[in-house]
């Protein structure tokens, strides 16, 4: 069996409550990024952490403090599951712009990125990238927009695949990938193959060639159809040769590539598409042969690997609590690192980076990652 082998059958056993047991921790200072979005009477408040798992302390990076240029929230959710992004070593993407749209011509949403240094507390903007204005949905009776998209940067930042009802005042006649390059053109559209589908997750690969993205259908139980059904699933875009195909069938709510460089893991529904029971398969690319799979806690909103591609990191919601978890790659058991009350706030997880820039090259391990680790300053 492949190195999934091992953390299959450790699960299996954390499950049957068998205890806790240490394992090899994360490479120092290795550390995780994630929002807080608070619902309040006025304009919701998103703050971002940097928690390092090693010694469990977390600083704030940032925190909304501009009318004009927020980070853009989903507006169902007031999160930013997706709409943000870490990538490793040390930037951070977020979608900005201003609260609500007044003039569709004047919108300057921005796809922006906030580098993270060394330094403690202090607040630096996040600098615009790319100005990609009213991408994700059309206007509310109350000119509100929900303006947040799914999207990833490629590991090396040359391009951005960004989810799109529209580009600009220009509407699709179904959802779609945007491929854009560093200069904002673009380079592919990826139209989905219904009106009623949507993706729920994408992930680049290592060398930024290919696209592995979520399919999901869009509908209630009294007009979802089987046809629908039957297109959900993970697919495979080549950037480069511009084809994209369904590899693995399945109801799958977030994608992470790894941990081999050619495997997904997808945390996919297990059972019928309302099932609330998770699991991670690891998929074998370009083929999508199933290699290993696993349970998960709980519900998945988001999955990223760090950057060794040895840890993955969990958002999933439990008893009224968001949670992250970090499950090893090749030995071990899954760990709570670190928990949310619903009442603080919406939790999303950004991603991993590195928390200081000693550590941005392989580094050795250091203490085991604690349960639940301390909260960052400003949470209870």
């Amino acid at each position: 069996m492949r190195h999934f082998a091992l953390l299959f059958g450790a699960l299996l056993l954390t499950i049957a409550g068998m205890g806790n047991a240490q394992s090899a921790a994360p490479a120092a200072g290795t550390g995780l990024v994630y929002a807080i979005t608070e619902a309040t009477a006025g304009l919701p408040t998103t703050s971002l952490y940097l928690h390092e798992v090693g010694s469990k302390t977390g600083r704030l990076l940032y925190r909304d403090t501009s009318e004009e240029n927020r980070i853009l929230t989903k507006i169902a959710g007031s999160d930013v599951v997706g709409a943000a992004r870490a990538v490793p070593p040390a930037d951070v993407y977020l979608m900005m712009g201003e609260a609500s749209v007044r003039d569709v011509a004047m919108c300057g949403d921005a796809l922006c990125r906030l580098r993270v240094s060394d330094s403690g507390e202090e607040q630096v903007a996040p600098e615009p990238i790319l100005v990609i204005p009213l991408c994700f949905s059309d206007a509310s009776p109350y000119g509100l927009w929900n303006r947040a998209p799914v999207f990833a940067v490629s590991p090396d930042g040359d391009r951005v695949a960004l989810c799109a009802l529209r580009a600009g005042d220009v509407r699709f006649e179904r959802p779609a990938i945007r491929v854009l390059g560093r200069d904002g053109t673009e380079e592919w559209r990826i139209l989905l193959e219904d009106r009623d589908l949507y993706i729920s997750d994408l992930a680049w690969s290592p060398d930024g060639r290919l696209l592995a993205y979520a399919v999901m259908p869009q509908a209630d139980e009294h007009t979802l159809e089987d046809a629908l059904l039957r297109k959900a699933g993970v697919y495979l875009a080549d950037v480069e040769a511009q084809t994209t195909r369904l590899v693995h069938q399945c109801y799958a709510d977030a994608v992470a590539w790894g941990p081999g460089g050619d495997e997904v893991t997808v945390a996919a529904r297990a059972g019928d598409i309302w099932s609330e029971r998770c699991v991670a398969r690891v998929l074998v690319m370009p083929s999508g042969r199933e290699a290993a799979e696993f349970s998960l806690h709980a519900r998945v909103s988001a999955a990223a690997y760090s950057r060794d591609r040895k840890w993955l990191a969990v958002q999933s919601r439990n008893a009224g609590r968001q949670q992250i978890w970090l499950y090893p790659s090749s030995e071990g058991w899954g760990q709570l690192f670190h928990e949310v009350p619903d009442e603080s706030g919406q939790l999303s997880l950004l991603g991993w980076l590195q928390a200081s820039a000693a550590e941005r090259e392989p580094a050795g391990t250091g203490a085991a990652p604690g349960r639940g680790g301390s909260p960052p300053p400003g949470e209870g």
